[in-house]
């Protein structure tokens, strides 16, 4: 495992990353998302220190992440429902 430096709220970072280029990109990409999302919270005019703006993102990140699994198990919930009936309509034209 190779590291990769970032920076998020001006800290410089080593963070860990996989073995390929590819890895190192994905780490790049995931430490500007936090980046920005601390930068947005701080724009917002919301006046906290560091360790809240952290907690604050984690949060909002947390609570994505709470919808898109909700998000996901709807989806797949529709997809059995389709399968079930797309099984029954199958077997009907047997």
């Amino acid at each position: 495992m190779s590291g990769v430096n970032v920076e998020i709220m001006g800290q410089q970072l080593k963070l860990s990353s996989g073995p390929g280029a590819d890895d190192d990109e994905r780490v790049r990409a995931i430490a500007a998302t936090v980046d920005e999302k601390i930068r947005n919270i701080r724009a917002s005019g919301q006046t906290v220190n560091s360790i809240n703006l952290a907690i604050l993102a984690a949060l909002q990140f947390a609570e994505e992440l709470e919808r898109l699994r909700r998000d996901h198990q709807d989806l797949l919930s529709h997809l059995e429902s389709l399968n079930r009936r797309l099984s029954v309509a199958i077997e009907a034209g047997d």
